[in-house]
């Protein structure tokens, strides 16, 4: 998975980074030029394609990333062990969490006769439990792939360089005003590998955020690479790139459901803010947060379960247990926001 990511980046940054006379005219061409230019042998490709960094979980990076890891100096001045503590302290209680919680509500149960044998009620909670589950394995797995570049001082650029998940820096005149100073006392960055940020993951109150917070890199590059791609309406761009994520995780009808049902939840998401939180004061705003947030965690609960059973009987199976109520619920509030924001206009 992590290999396809690799070879289609890399074609597309050779691509993408041939200066053309538009480019050459710019300010800071030659800044460009000097921090994104590639230029890979085979052996180069070869060497980026199989490094153990990110080669079974990621995270992804970009073949410019992985060859400044070699050419420039901040991986060889970086203290690689205090990011790398900070970062690994809390995987053992994202595991004991993930196995608690899987002992507790296994998977195992949901494509069991022993569903059915439960209130709708309980089907619903527990929807909760097992995606909790699954947050907790992805976040302890993610970090443990971060872990693997920061041993090796992959991703690292001074913190000034603004640095971004996958893409790496992206203010290059910082990066060319600090070559003449003492890097060791600089501020450094591993936010280029940085896959998983689990506190917007977790609180931040929309669907939308949560999807950004979660497999960053991965986003980078659907972002960059799908998404940016197109010359078609948002909506229509946000269903390819979805399916295209669908595509990349495999064929397993469980992705498609969950992936593919993604675009109507933010597009609702969009209508019903526009609706209830762009023109209500600050108090109701934080109100409308807490009260999105339970639906966005809910969301990802009733979505995430095709992810986790994969075969279509299975999965259909228990969405139909609870009577597709996710879906229900985000289309009657569809059509709840257009209404109020049909009544707006009209006023307006």
């Amino acid at each position: 998975m992590i290999l396809t990511l690799k070879m289609v980046g890399l074609a597309c940054e050779i691509q993408g980074y041939q200066f053309d006379d538009k480019t050459k005219q710019l300010k800071n061409a030659d800044i460009l030029k000097k921090y994104q230019k590639i230029n890979p042998s085979f052996l180069d490709v070869f060497h980026y394609a199989f490094c153990i960094a990110g080669v079974l979980i990621g995270p992804y990076y970009k073949f410019r990333t992985y060859w400044d890891t070699f050419h420039l100096p901040y991986s060889t001045h970086v203290n690689a062990n205090k990011f790398l503590t900070e970062r690994i302290r809390i995987v053992p209680l994202y595991v004991l969490l993930y196995l608690l919680g899987n002992f507790l509500y296994p998977l195992e149960l949901a494509s069991s006769p022993e569903i059915m044998e439960k209130s709708f009620w309980y089907r619903v909670f527990y929807m909760t439990p097992s995606f909790f589950n699954f947050r907790m394995r992805i976040y302890s797995g993610f970090i443990l792939g971060e872990c693997v570049c920061i041993a090796m001082g992959l991703g690292a650029y001074p913190k000034a360089s603004t640095p971004q998940p996958g893409a790496g820096p992206t203010n290059f005149s910082a990066l060319e005003e600090l070559g003449t100073k003492n890097l060791s006392s600089i501020e450094y960055s591993f936010e280029t590998v940085k896959n998983i940020y689990e506190y917007g993951s977790e609180f931040w109150p929309t669907i939308r955020e949560g999807i950004r917070s979660w497999n960053r890199t991965v986003q980078y590059w659907l972002a960059t690479f799908v998404y940016k791609q197109l010359t078609l309406s948002k909506p229509a761009k946000i269903c390819i790139t979805m399916f295209v994520s669908a595509l990349w995780h495999g064929v397993h009808p469980g992705y498609y459901l969950c992936l593919c049902s993604a675009p109507l939840f933010l597009f609702v998401e969009a209508e019903v803010e526009k609706a209830f939180k762009l023109s209500a004061s600050y108090s109701q705003q934080v109100i409308f947060d807490w009260i999105w947030w339970i639906i966005k965690m809910q969301s990802f609960s009733y979505m995430g379960m095709p992810f986790l059973l994969l075969d279509i009987r299975s999965c259909l199976r228990f969405w139909k247990s609870v009577y597709f109520c996710g879906h229900i619920f985000i289309v009657m509030l569809y059509f709840i926001a257009y209404r109020v924001n049909k009544t707006k206009l009209k006023k307006h």
